[in-house]
């Protein structure tokens, strides 16, 4: 039987894993940690923007498994949350971006993830870090695991994405926040395995030029929040909490030098679209929490020291989950892989791609391009040619238009991207608006699918 090993067990790897098995291969998850998702055990939210075009996709493509458990584990409350959005979010065009949103619950997710990977007959080798590859020319045959072992495949699918490990942070962020998604004190740093082959990778640049970018995402224990808030967060999942007047936000902080434009933010805390922008308002002296169970997570200016952070009304008592250390930061963005539009990385004939690893960012694109690594190593595997999804499909005009991007980029100034390229807002969303992909519907996303000719390619 063909063998399949994936790299990573966060939603592309989960993703490609299941795409695999469906396809007929014995498939390999070889996770570093004890838990699979990676970061979207903070992510959670759902459709917004242009993520919705690329669900209704993957459905229409066959590859229903990883969002259907997505959607068994959705908070309630669903229609609150997106009428949280407004007023703040009452900009021309949002409530078309927001209608669709939804989240779902981070502290289930993964368990019945793990589960469904468990009942396809996916074996998830956990705490096992790849750390180097054994080569044939440009065909990988194994991979070596930290503890020594070698694993052996026909076909490979780095999905280990772009964040940490603790060599990149420590350098270049200021040092190891103790980020409790990465985890690597406990189970060692993120290894770049497309580059131990020989593929080309870049990193993003910050304005110094220093490899990576600052997250701004700050997670704060729900029950240190006021009891007002709580209660707030408990009816909709989403609040808008003022802090102007206690923060400076007037000029560039750190942390928008990756996000300006991408969430409608331009950099200096305005609109940069207002047709494609959703998460600012023109008074963005707002601190955005999303509801994620024991602990909120928060969009806002960053680094913020503990000691203003609780000048907040409402935060007088608040603790930090993470990133802890009182920076608020951690580090992404790293060794992203050039690959062709099937997502096989050259000169390797045998390795695939996926997800943040490829520069496509967030849980649905994750999903999509998970789906097509997984398809396409069990071809290759068994002699057969990729499969590219073409422009005319959302799913295949994002994995051109991201590649194409990373290219680009390797001529700027930096040497490399500086900012994000995000299927929900910003530049690409004004993209998907401008050639006719937004607003999208099940019928419209049916007929270019089934005219594409990829109607349950993946079923």
């Amino acid at each position: 039987m063909t063998r399949v090993v994936v790299i990573g067990g966060g939603i592309a790897g989960i993703s490609a894993a299941v795409s695999a098995r469906k396809a007929g291969a014995e498939v390999i998850l070889l996770e570093r940690q004890d838990q699979l998702l990676g970061i979207g055990r903070i992510a959670g939210s759902m459709d917004v923007g242009g993520r919705y075009p690329l669900h209704l996709e993957i459905l229409e493509m066959g590859g229903r498994e990883v969002n259907e458990v997505l959607d068994s584990v959705a908070l309630p409350n669903t229609e609150a949350y997106r009428k949280s959005h407004y007023p703040w979010h009452s900009l021309p065009g949002s409530e078309e971006m927001t209608k669709h949103s939804w989240i779902y619950n981070v502290l289930t997710a993964e368990p019945a993830l793990r589960r469904l990977l468990q009942s396809m007959g996916v074996e998830i080798r956990w705490r096992s870090r790849a750390v180097d590859v054994a080569k044939e020319g440009n065909h990988i045959t194994k991979v070596k695991l930290a503890n020594g072992e070698w694993i052996e495949g026909d076909a490979f699918i780095d999905t280990c994405g772009s964040a940490g490990g603790m060599d990149q942070c420590v350098p270049n962020v200021g040092g190891c926040v103790m980020c409790p998604w990465m985890q690597c004190p406990t189970f060692g740093n993120r290894v770049d395995i497309s580059g131990k082959a020989g593929a080309k990778t870049v990193s993003m640049r910050q304005k110094d030029g220093r490899p990576g970018v600052k997250y701004n995402g700050i997670y704060l224990y729900k029950g240190s929040l006021s009891k007002e808030l709580q209660r707030q967060l408990d009816e909709c999942h989403q609040i808008f909490v003022p802090f102007r007047g206690v923060i400076d936000w007037e000029t560039d902080p750190e942390w928008s030098w990756a996000t300006r434009g991408q969430d409608g933010n331009d950099g200096m805390g305005r609109p940069a679209d207002p047709e494609t922008s959703w998460r600012v308002s023109p008074d963005t002296g707002r601190f955005r929490l999303l509801d994620r169970g024991i602990f909120a997570g928060g969009a806002g200016p960053s680094p913020i020291p503990l000691e203003k952070l609780r000048q907040i009304p409402g935060f007088e008592n608040v603790v930090v989950a993470a990133p802890v250390g009182g920076q608020n930061l951690w580090s992404l963005g790293h060794d992203l892989v050039l690959c062709e539009n099937n997502l096989r990385v050259p000169p390797l004939d045998n390795l695939f791609t996926a997800g943040s690893k490829a520069h496509i960012v967030d849980v649905q694109p994750g999903i999509n391009t998970g789906y097509l690594a997984g398809f396409n190593a069990v071809r290759v595997a068994q002699g057969k040619d990729p499969v590219e999804l073409p422009q005319t499909t959302v799913t295949g005009d994002i994995i051109a238009y991201t590649q194409q991007f990373l290219r680009d980029s390797l001529n700027s100034e930096y040497g490399g991207p500086t900012t994000f390229v995000s299927a929900h807002a910003g530049p690409y969303l004004r993209r998907l608006k401008d050639i006719g992909f937004f607003p999208d519907n099940p019928e419209k996303a049916k007929k270019r699918i089934a005219d594409a000719g990829l109607t349950n390619i993946f079923a």
